[in-house]
């Protein structure tokens, strides 16, 4: 009998595992089709020949515009899906639409009646299938009176009426774009294409492409301006041409702007009727414009970001658990209502796209941001108004779950899982808050408190890439040049001098206590291998996190009193600035945290034991130089830079300073604001009776 069952139970096996080896799935995909993606790369990105045939990824396309699908096989696993069978399953009557490729991954097809298409694929032989059902229409325009889109959704519509979408093309025709010295803006007929609803000359339904080419708008609109460099040149407030569409080619104004349908898709005849028009988030629907290199590539930077791909939010992104933060369609509730948010409406969307973060019918925000505003982070700790400026966006999510305090209380008694902030604490830790503070008031010691908008001023510093210059949307702050990677220090150099790697920036004194004053960044992680030492570790030589191993932190001879110094830890590390965010506040953490764990009575910030003047750093330096005192007391301080000649140059300080290390950046310029010429200066300090004088060097 037993044999017998065995024997049942291996087949049960073996059908399972059959079972899993030979399934598969499939989903029909609407794919985005931005000018990058269909260009032939970098570095010259040159569009193919023929119509111009960009998409959104809408489920409402334009009738006679291509539309591109593909067969999303997530979830196969292991099985080969080694065939692809492609049908227009329903489209109306009278369409002579086809499948461009019946039997590729990825096809598309032109539908050239107004009506509702479903396209199908069956993969390999059809042992499964899926269908999505698409709806083709002519573009309405949104007129500026009489039934408009204005009519049902007027608090949309008056936002974006006066935002820089509804006003772009408007702008450029009359010579508000790019203006020169001599006051005239630069515009040429390539603009067109994202400046106006729709974009096909060939294709009649309604798009501006067309409506220009058919009153010849398109062939005239130039000819009294002059051409330079690739663009004509319009005098700034120049109305001529906006007053000749506006006036003479009616149907063509209602499409002279970036207007609902852009975004919604060509919506003629909705009124109500939610199968004629779309919403979605999807990045895709802005990278129709915003993916346009060479000189267009907010798309190209946000695609190398951690937020265009949100590494655990396929999960996440359905489990309301995890709203606002790994779902961007929730975060747009949230921050349309952070009280009450309503997340019925949200959909499972695993991504931080662009309209997660902006409004795109326009705000008074800056960039239109949805929120720059977080009144309190989780802890209770109430954020400074104004300090973060933009980046208070970024803090809604990258902020800790918990309450440091209470957390490691409730471990006291049972110690759970995930014993760390919850992966992205960057907003405690910039704001100086919600660490173990061992009763010390270290809340609210911040480094970067002055950075006018916080997280966004670093990590989407300018970014210079030929006649493109955009807002860094990868955000990441190393990237790789060359093949190796380097660090990203251009928003650094304005405060820190023209520094190469964030370990340039030096540590007012030697924190870690290994005889020598290190990079910030070397500090911080010195004293992290310090504590390391000291702290319970996992099998894998890793402090501690999961209960499975609450044994260990048990058996630790200072138990519980080393769970705040272990928190810490983390708290530290799953910032994963080692310390620039707030070095500060990482550095008084970690020495306290030491103390406790070695028995030796640690100053989290250490008062210096004499007046000291450090050498200038870098030295010679073009444009800006850094230079570090000390103060054993709290002193009246005159920093002032005086030429060979002993002529005084620039005040660097001049009042009283609290006892401490500190720091005095000079950027080249005289107190008058004009630059100082290159050559020897010195610096010479006056603090409580102690002088010292240094000599730099500044080369241009």
């Amino acid at each position: 009998m037993n044999y017998v069952l065995r024997i049942l139970s291996y087949g049960l096996l073996l059908l399972a595992t059959t079972g899993i080896v030979f399934s598969q799935a499939v989903k029909v995909k609407r794919e985005a089709m931005s000018p990058s993606r269909r260009s032939s790369g970098a570095p010259n990105y040159t569009a193919p020949a023929g119509p111009y045939y960009i998409s959104s990824g809408l489920r409402v396309v334009p009738k006679g515009m291509k539309t591109y699908l593909s067969a999303d096989t997530t979830g196969s696993g292991a099985t080969p899906v080694t065939s692809y069978a492609w049908s227009i399953a329903t489209k109306p009557t009278g369409s002579a639409a086809v499948m461009d490729s019946t039997a590729t991954k990825m096809t598309s097809f032109t539908p050239d009646l107004v009506g509702q298409y479903i396209i199908q694929v069956a993969v390999n032989g059809g042992v499964k299938t899926s269908a999505d059902t698409l709806y083709a229409n002519t573009y309405a325009g949104n007129p500026s009176s009489g039934l408009s889109c204005g009519t049902c959704h007027a608090t949309n519509n008056t936002a974006w009426a006066a935002s820089v979408h509804a006003t772009m093309f408007k702008r450029g025709i009359t010579g508000g774009l790019e203006v020169n010295s001599y006051g005239k803006g630069a515009y040429t007929a390539s603009c067109f294409k994202c400046h106006t609803t729709g974009w096909e000359p060939t294709v009649d339904n309604g798009n501006f492409g067309y409506l220009a080419k058919q009153s010849g708008f398109d062939t005239t609109w130039y000819k009294t301006y002059p051409l330079a460099d690739g663009d004509y040149w319009i005098p700034n407030g120049d109305m001529t041409l906006w007053n000749s569409v506006t006036s003479s080619t009616p149907a063509m104004a209602q499409v002279a702007n970036i207007g609902c349908e852009s975004c919604h898709g060509p919506s003629a005849g909705h009124n109500g009727d939610k199968t004629k028009t779309a919403v979605s988030l999807d990045a895709g629907v802005c990278l129709q414009c915003h993916d346009a290199p060479k000189k267009h590539r907010l798309g190209s930077y946000w695609t190398e970001s951690s937020h265009s791909n949100l590494r655990l939010s396929s999960s996440e992104a359905s489990r309301s658990q995890c709203y606002p933060c790994h779902n961007g369609s929730a975060f747009a509730a949230y921050a349309t209502n952070k009280t009450t948010p309503d997340y019925t409406k949200a959909t499972v969307f695993a991504s931080i796209a662009c309209a997660t973060c902006h409004d795109p019918h326009g705000n008074s925000n800056k960039a239109s941001l949805r929120t720059v505003e977080i009144a309190t982070l989780t802890s209770g700790y109430q954020v400074p108004a104004g300090v973060g400026g933009a980046g208070q966006l970024c803090m809604n999510c990258h902020k800790s779950r918990d309450n440091a305090v209470t957390k490691i209380n409730n471990q006291k008694s049972k110690f759970s899982d995930r014993f760390y902030p919850h992966y992205s604490p960057q907003a405690d830790m910039y704001l100086g808050a919600n660490a173990y503070e061992f009763g010390l008031g270290l809340t609210g010691m911040m480094s970067h408190g002055g950075v006018k908008d916080g997280c966004v001023t670093c990590h989407m510093s300018e970014r210079v890439n030929g006649s493109s210059v955009h807002a860094d949307h990868a955000m990441h702050m190393k990237e790789e040049v060359n093949g190796v990677e380097v660090d990203k220090v251009e928003a650094c150099k304005e405060c820190h001098g023209n520094i190469t790697k964030f370990d340039d920036i030096k540590a007012v004194m030697d924190y870690d206590g290994d005889g020598a004053i290190e990079g910030a960044e070397s500090e911080v992680k010195g004293l992290l291998a310090l504590l390391k030492a000291k702290l319970p570790l996992d099998p894998t030589g890793e402090p501690v996190t999961m209960a499975k191993d609450s044994m260990v932190v048990k058996n630790h001879p200072q138990y519980p009193g080393v769970l705040p110094a272990l928190y810490n830890y983390h708290f530290v590390t799953h910032d994963m600035s080692n310390g620039i965010h707030n070095t500060k506040y990482a550095v008084a953490i970690l020495r306290a945290s030491l103390g406790l764990v070695t028995g030796i009575a640690m100053d989290p910030l250490p008062v210096p034991t004499s007046f000291e003047l450090a050498q200038n750093y870098p030295n010679p330096f073009n444009p800006t130089t850094e230079i570090l005192f000390s103060l054993p007391k709290t002193s009246n301080v005159k920093l002032v830079i005086f030429d060979v000649m002993g002529r005084t140059v620039a005040t660097l300080v001049d009042g009283v300073k609290e006892a401490g290390a500190h720091r005095a950046m000079w950027n080249g310029r005289r107190d008058d604001g004009q630059g100082a010429s290159s050559g020897v200066y010195f610096y010479h300090i006056q603090a409580e009776g102690f002088t010292a004088t240094k000599k730099m060097t500044l080369i241009k």
